[in-house]
């Protein structure tokens, strides 16, 4: 019985693994040229920790599920020109696959993935043609050519020598050797299959981002990232159509009103803005002196515990904009953004986004563009839009004072989004008008890791930050003496070598307590005039007694509708910080961790 059962375990084996041994050498090509990035990934994990080895051994197991699927459907060919036609398609499309990878990675850095086909997608002709111009015979694109060549003369040595490599491989040591290095994996990636199912049942990115927590991304292999990238942007559009329609059905709700006097709201999103580095909240460098002018005088209204779900932009400004309950696992193209409605209840809305073309071939402007820039969206949303960015902030609140041509309402929403202290700190503020404060010889910390250009960055996003303080003035003084409140947070925050050498973001595997404060934890504030502080006192005196509350940055869209007065069905007060009827939630960050886990030990 025992015997017969190995027999049977042997012929199975045989059976599975004939279509590798009489067709090796497709199978390694497509094998090493579709799996280059798993490969690559895996050789990376004994150098990068944040690499994970049991994901690349998934992923691996993947690739090799792809190589020996399309190695079977060789096999199983018996006419000449089928065979190889179906292997020429195949070599094709993979070294073309190849080639692109390693071309974007030379130039641009970047991978295979939904970024490349939407860039096609949106690129013409002329684009097109000065890319070509630009790209076509650089160093790095004529080293991405010889590296393609080389993969084709590989290719063509191994079809010459296929009987050869094929008759050496099909002898019995090796053809041990084969089947327990490849069965192991084949039969895992074939299980691993049903995950393109998964994959391809994705309706909206709810369902996709569940994938990507589940499976991941980063080293799938080229058959397996296209075919993700392919779904990624039918699900993104199916996004888009359903943030259209709910902004079409706000004009069918019910709004009103109630200030019975003119009224300004003021929207300002800050950028890359960590709390600690706010003499507001008590660091050391006077960054922010006009804030805590306006703080003393009693316009200024500080809240204390405000946490940012992310730290992109992209992500955090969809969640803001849209009137949706992250806390209730509601994503942003379920419900209107608060532009939309403000406009509907007969406010007029400008828009002033000094990011709007900020790295416009990124992902992370094409799809927050998509969204908030939408034709049908916009047209629902806006009365006027700036069309450019400019150098620095202060040149943003030039460009509106000057260019802005619908007169304002009775009701008016002026939302303006700032580059703030995003990435080059020392880009983002002017060097000759007295706002080159700080220095290295500033920064009086005594860490090991710090040496003078560290110091110099600390002190260029002081500077920078202190920048922002008189941006935040400017916009004051522009409504002081009017019926105005004023909204500002910061989107997410950046690490300035605040406890470790890094400045900047990345990517957030295991996040600590240390990591999220410098990432997550933003300043949030409200500026009420003096005639709004007179004629609102009850919710002037609430403001006050809310800012210990624990709150998420994305949830102020709510805020923003009981400032302005908006009685409207998609307000929900228990996601208004000011409100009585305010419940704290718990606050998920990179949708995953508890943030008052990790760092209030709360359990």
């Amino acid at each position: 019985m025992i015997k017969k059962s190995k027999n049977a375990i042997c012929s199975v084996v045989k059976w599975l693994m004939k279509p590798v041994v009489s067709e090796f050498n497709f199978f390694v090509a497509l094998w090493l040229i579709n799996g280059s990035l798993t490969l690559g990934y895996i050789a990376g994990c004994f150098i990068f920790p944040e690499n994970n080895i049991m994901h690349a051994l998934r992923c691996l197991a993947l690739g090799t599920a792809v190589a020996y699927v399309l190695t079977v459907v060789l096999h199983l060919l018996r006419p000449r020109w089928a065979r190889i036609t179906f292997k020429t398609l195949c070599y094709v499309l993979l070294v073309t696959l190849e080639s692109v990878y390693i071309f974007l990675n030379l130039n641009f850095d970047m991978s295979l993935g939904p970024r490349v086909l939407v860039l096609l997608a949106e690129t013409n002709g002329k684009e097109a043609s000065e890319f070509v111009s630009t790209y076509f015979l650089s160093a790095k694109s004529v080293w991405a050519y010889v590296a393609t060549l080389a993969i084709i003369a590989a290719l063509v040595i191994m079809e010459w020598k296929r009987k050869w490599i094929n008759r050496l491989f099909s002898k019995r040591v090796p053809k041990a050797v084969i089947t327990i290095i490849v069965l192991p994996l084949l039969l895992w990636g074939l299980y691993l299959t049903h995950n393109y199912v998964k994959l391809a049942r994705c309706t909206h990115s709810k369902e996709l981002n569940q994938w990507v927590r589940d499976f991941g991304i980063d080293a799938l292999d080229h058959v397996s990232t296209t075919f993700y990238s392919l779904c990624y942007l039918g699900v993104s559009d199916a996004d888009i159509a359903q943030a259209v329609q709910v902004a079409q059905e706000v004009a069918e709700s019910t709004v009103k009103v109630s200030e019975p006097d003119s009224l300004n709201v003021v929207m300002v999103l800050g950028e890359s803005y960590i709390k600690s580095h706010a003499a507001l909240y008590g660091y050391e460098h006077n960054t922010t002196p006009f804030l805590i002018k306006e703080r003393d005088k009693g316009n200024l209204i500080v809240f204390t515990d405000m946490v940012t779900p992310y730290n992109a932009t992209s992500q955090v400004q969809k969640n803001f904009f849209s009137l949706n309950d992250l806390s209730q696992g509601e994503m942003w193209y379920e419900k209107p953004t608060f532009p939309t409605v403000f406009k509907h209840a007969g406010f007029n809305v400008y828009f002033w986004d000094n990011q709007r073309n900020y790295a416009k071939t990124e992902m992370f402007t094409i799809t927050v563009n998509s969204f908030i820039y939408n034709d049908t969206i916009a047209a629902r949303s806006y009365d006027e839009t700036s069309n450019r960015g400019l150098a620095i902030d202060g040149n943003l609140i030039t460009d509106f004072q000057k260019k802005s041509k619908v007169p304002p309402a009775k009701y008016n929403l002026y939302i303006f989004h700032l580059m703030g202290q995003h990435v080059h700190p020392i880009g983002r503020y002017p060097k000759k008008c007295g706002y080159d404060v700080f220095t290295a010889d500033s920064v009086k910390r005594t860490d090991k890791f710090l040496n003078k250009g560290k110091r110099n960055y600390i002190a260029q996003y002081d500077n920078a930050t202190l920048y922002n303080d008189a941006v935040m003035k400017r916009i004051f003084d522009l409504w002081r003496n009017k019926n105005t409140v004023v909204l500002y947070f910061s989107d997410h925050g950046d690490e300035a070598y605040d406890y470790r050498d890094h400045c900047g973001r990345g990517n957030v595997t295991v996040p600590d307590a240390q990591l999220l404060r410098c990432q997550n934890d933003v300043p949030f504030v409200v500026w009420c005039s003096d005639y709004y502080i007179a004629h609102h006192p009850e919710l002037y005196t609430q403001l006050r007694k809310a800012t210990a509350r624990p709150g998420m940055v994305v949830d102020a869209s709510h805020l923003l509708l009981r400032l302005a007065g908006i009685i409207t069905p998609y307000y929900l007060p228990e996601r208004d910080i000011s409100s009585s009827s305010y419940k704290p939630q718990q606050r998920i960050v990179f949708d995953k961790y508890d943030y008052d886990k990790i760092v209030n030990n709360k359990k």
